[in-house]
């Protein structure tokens, strides 16, 4: 009889220590991504669609994507935090949420240095440890700056047709420059903004940055009045690694300064 009281205490402690453990869930694939490099893979309840860096994000319960949620299953799930993003997430949304009695967490990135910056701030919310490679972030970047030589204009495209590009505040910007590339649209102020085929002929950029495959389809291909069409300075760079802001960032920006120095 002892024995089975001193099991059913020590079923109960660990119970109540499940109930009190920290859980989150994250309302975009980079944060996904940026939860694991804190070190909360673990204690992550769910997770938006699109989150599959890496491969264990696949398989926990997806709640939604940037256009619907699914309450009833983040009601469910009931997370301790989470983690949204300002530009990715509905003002609403966040309304909604916290009116529900969430806490919720805004994660921005405007700029390269905010990413090792987040991932941190994830790890001291879970209590979790960052990858090494957080802190090696920063050093990584200011050694590819220092390979840079000379600068050339780029037009950053991510999206065919329409065109869509993004403008100086962004942080694609400033990947770019790490390689020593000026963003054709460093006057806009707008983050990411459509423009027209004649516009973009018209910058005349030197490189084409894309995250997409440049082929005779492609908007851009037949005008061989642009300088970097015509030089074929056309850089294909893997959209997952440039387009979320994580540290899978770095292996774009090397491919892009390894093309650029190639040719």
């Amino acid at each position: 009889m002892k024995s089975s009281l001193l099991i059913l205490l020590f079923h109960v402690m660990i119970v109540s220590a499940d109930d009190t453990q920290v859980s989150c869930i994250t309302l975009s694939p980079h944060l996904t991504e940026l939860v694991y490099s804190a070190g909360g893979g673990d204690l992550l309840a769910g997770v938006s669609a699109y989150s599959d860096y890496p491969d264990e994000a696949t398989e926990l319960p997806i709640i939604g994507d940037a256009f619907r949620l699914d309450l009833e299953q983040i009601k469910l799930l009931n997370p301790s935090i989470i983690f949204y993003w300002h530009q990715g997430t509905a003002a609403q949304v966040v309304r909604q949420l916290s009116d529900m009695g969430f806490n919720m967490v805004r994660v921005d990135i405007r700029t390269l240095a905010d990413i090792p910056q987040a991932i941190r701030k994830i790890a001291n919310m879970l209590g979790t440890t960052p990858v090494p490679e957080t802190d090696q972030f920063a050093e990584a970047l200011t050694a590819l700056k220092a390979q840079a030589t000379g600068q050339k204009t780029a037009l950053i495209q991510i999206s065919d047709k329409p065109i869509y590009t993004v403008g100086r505040d962004h942080w694609m910007s400033e990947a770019i420059s790490t390689c020593g590339l000026l963003n054709v649209y460093d006057s806009l102020d707008a983050p990411a903004v459509a423009i027209t085929l004649e516009s973009a002929v018209l910058h005349n950029p030197q490189v084409i940055v894309t995250t997409m495959p440049f082929d005779q389809n492609s908007s851009l291909a037949s005008w061989t009045q642009v300088e970097a069409i015509r030089k074929q300075q056309v850089v294909e760079l893997e959209a997952d690694h440039f387009t979320r802001p994580t540290l899978r960032l770095l292996l774009a920006i090397r491919q892009l300064c390894k093309a650029i120095q190639t040719n």
